[in-house]
């Protein structure tokens, strides 16, 4: 029986809640949240404290987990780790924690945030989705930085990450929580530059951007019990947003209202708001960010009324549930008007940029149950505020869905139902826990969008020969993933040989050829394997003995150019280069491109059936092929048109090729973290690799830590790593080479293990 569990770090409690695979909760186990409370409501927390407490509760599932199973053998197979949004940690590049991390709700950052430049100021809202406030995690950044801190060589891990890192996984920044940061333009994707310019820190200061539920590595830290050791990790993503994932997908015309510390009504929508009116909606305080659903959007508005409740209980002095339960019945029982005359007890606190319980009390007779309805009523006021905001730029809901641990009040229950539509309650005690469990059973389903471990290839839908995995091996790093140098360009190289006296198109095929020779030489030979061309490098370099035994070898089948037809591009062989010749010039694995427009061709189109017939060649042959895709602008289309449809065309383009037989891809960048993970989903457990398309190695890099984390298997780079380092002077080429291009396949390599 397959066991995974939901870790929610909440604002109140962490939970872990384990299930099985048939989604049967097993176990829940809830310890509070080890914040540190000073003077004037400020609140943070340190790693350690976090990290006991982790370590705490996964030490009492480990001693629990053989008695409920009743297997003495039961361990857990994946954890997923969900949390609240804005709370995180700074840390330096060897994940050592450099400042407290400061609670949601904490008021420090206001002066900062107050002497943000005007441009910041006026564009914040557009650009991140979110309200500027204190709230916001760059507010905290801001006030350490004030503080003295120097963000000089850190990064930005949001408490689940971190989690995640602790444990054993890679360190990345998940979409739904980065948008909490005040750090994402939620146009782009990407980081916003002009707030990483103002703290004065580059785009590593957000670790690389994955969509939820990305495989990130598998439990290691050695102060883990062993039956959590080699569990798969993932970050499911903000708390509120897993939460509404728990119960399966929510309707477009449906409020999930999460009824925790922080109460949020939370939209679901299929296409992003525009700037306009993210501006908008953030003057009522509300969020228009990613969904943990890749491809979904959010509108999350909230008000502090848990908070509130929280304080008012506190101040009743009621702690323990039998307490709440017994204020629970005595305010249903109270007159539906109140027994206190109107104005008697007034309540402020629960907006969101506020969260002070500030109570005025006119009269006598005011007990506890009128106090807490009277909480309850100013949350219905603030929520009722945030539903006329929303109703303005959505179609209003129809129906609302009430979770969270708030919702187990009646009375609580009975006082939304005056500002909500047709309320039902879910019947969940924990449903992030849960929903962040879902995440986690989706890495042991390979048929999810979850990208698959890219050790496993047990799972792939093409299986692999055993001469074909023996081609896999060859190409891959120690590590398992994919590192191919590129030097099949004939045409291309030529021309960044800007030396040549009479210009790149003087240079002859036998200059071309010593050329690539030191290309394999001082480069290729660093990498598990270089792609070459039959016409010029090849068979000399192996001949030669130019490429080291060492080092494998991919041939490139295609020749240069394309031809037209009906506006379709199509691609050529190489004159006479077949799997065999392949074979005979030493190659360990082949190489084929295609262009593909998905959008008018399919599996049974010209190049979905050559694509299958190259497949199966050369599997007949033991070869393993690599199927390449390239998409493109059609004549007549403009480039904003493809540049909308392009990322899209990508995940397409993999799709058909798997379909027709394809075991390993050699694709485009596709633009983004979310659709990496999509082209992940497309492939369906067949590796692809990124190739460089000629961008510049930086770029390249973070492409690649991009698409690693989010499923890719590896890179191919060519131009990126050599165009400016080629020559027609063999002592130029050797000098550039080895102190220019070198260097940067070390990058790349790290990139690709995602080191």
């Amino acid at each position: 029986m397959s066991l995974v569990a939901g870790l929610d770090l909440g604002s109140t409690g962490i939970k872990i809640l384990v299930s099985d695979s048939s989604g049967s909760e097993v176990l829940i186990e809830q310890l509070a949240t080890p914040w540190t409370h000073g003077a004037g409501g400020t609140t943070d927390m340190a790693a350690d404290d976090l990290l006991d407490t982790v370590r705490h509760l996964v030490e009492i599932v480990a001693r629990r987990l053989p008695d409920v199973t009743g297997d003495p053998n039961a361990r857990l197979d994946a954890v997923a780790v969900s949390g609240m949004g804005e709370t995180g940690f700074l840390v330096d590049a060897g994940l050592e924690v450099v400042a407290p991390s400061f609670a949601w709700f904490d008021p420090r950052g206001g002066e900062q945030v107050a002497a943000l430049p005007e441009p910041l100021r006026a564009a914040f809202a557009a650009t991140t989705g979110i309200p500027l406030g204190v709230q916001v995690s760059v507010a905290k950044i801001l006030h350490l930085q004030s503080g003295g801190l120097d963000l000089t060589g850190l990064r930005w891990l949001d408490l689940p990450a971190f989690v995640v890192a602790a444990l054993g996984g890679r360190a990345v920044s998940e979409y739904s929580l980065a948008s909490r940061t005040g750090l994402l333009d939620q146009d782009t994707g990407a980081p916003w530059r002009d707030m990483l310019a103002h703290l004065g820190v580059d785009d590593t200061f957000l670790p690389p951007l994955v969509a939820a539920g990305t495989a990130l590595g598998f439990a290691s830290a050695p102060w883990l019990p062993e039956l959590v050791r080699g569990a798969a990790l993932t970050v499911a993503g903000h708390d509120h947003l897993v939460s509404a994932v728990s119960g399966g997908d929510i309707a477009d015309d449906t409020y999930l209202v999460s009824m925790g510390t922080a109460e949020v009504l939370l939209r679901v929508l299929d296409t992003p708001p525009s700037s306009a009116s993210r501006a908008r909606l953030a003057e009522h305080l509300i969020n228009s960010v990613r969904h943990v659903v890749p491809g979904k959007y959010v509108l999350v508005a909230g008000v502090k009324s848990g908070l509130l409740m929280r304080r008012a209980l506190q101040l009743c002095d009621i702690t323990d549930r039998a307490g709440r339960d017994g204020l629970d019945q005595r305010v249903q029982a109270l007159p539906s008007a109140g027994s206190v005359a109107e104005g008697g007890v007034t309540v402020s606190g629960a907006r969101n940029d506020d969260g002070v319980l500030a109570l005025t009390i006119r009269t006598d007779g005011v007990d506890a149950a009128e106090l807490f309805r009277a909480v309850l009523l100013h949350g219905n006021d603030e929520v009722a505020l945030l539903v006329a905001a929303l109703d303005r730029e959505v179609p209003p809901a129809r129906r609302s869905i009430l979770t969270g641990g708030w919702a187990s009040m009646a009375c609580v229950r009975d006082a939304r139902a005056a500002v909500l539509p047709d309320i039902t309650t879910s019947g969940r005690t924990q449903d992030t826990a849960y929903g962040a469990a879902l995440f986690a059973s989706r890495l042991l389903d390979s048929s999810d969008r979850t990208p698959p471990r890219t050790t496993d290839r047990s799972s792939d839908m093409n299986d692999l020969t055993t001469l074909e995995r023996r081609g896999m091996a060859a190409i891959s790093t120690a590590n398992g993933n994919m590192l191919i140098v590129a030097g099949d360009q004939r045409n291309g190289m030529k021309a960044v040989m800007n030396d040549a006296p009479d210009g790149p198109n003087s240079i002859s095929k036998d200059q071309l050829a010593d050329a690539k020779g030191d290309l394999v030489k001082y480069l290729g030979n660093h990498a598990p394997a270089i792609l070459l061309d039959p016409e010029v490098a090849l068979p000399r370099v192996v001949d030669e003995g130019t490429l080291s035994r060492d080092t494998a070898l991919v041939v490139g089948m295609d020749a240069s150019g394309f031809e037209t037809v009906d506006g379709l591009k199509f691609t050529r062989f190489v004159d006479g280069v077949t799997p065999r010749v392949v074979r005979d010039l030493g190659g360990d694995v082949a190489k084929m491109l295609w262009y593909m427009r998905p959008d008018r061709q399919t599996a049974d189109s010209r190049v979905g059936q050559e694509i299958a017939e190259l497949v199966k060649a050369c599997s007949a042959e033991g070869l393993l092929l690599i199927v390449e895709i390239l998409t493109y602008r059609l004549e007549g289309e403009s480039a904003v048109d493809y540049a909308e449809r392009f990322p899209s065309l990508v995940a397409e383009s993999a799709r058909i090729s798997v379909e027709c037989g394809a075991k390993v891809l050699k694709l485009q960048y596709p633009g983004s973290a979310e659709a990496c993970a999509a082209v992940t989903a497309a492939a369906n457990g067949v590796p692809w690799a990124v190739l460089s398309a000629g961008v510049d190695h930086e770029t390249f890099i973070e492409q690649v830590r991009t698409a690693v984390a989010n499923g890719a298997s590896g890179a191919m780079a060519g131009r990126s790593l050599w165009k400016d380092s080629m020559a027609v002077s063999a002592d130029t080429r050797e000098q550039l080479l080895t102190d220019r291009a070198l260097p940067r396949l070390r990058e790349l390599a790290e990139a690709v293990d995602n080191r």
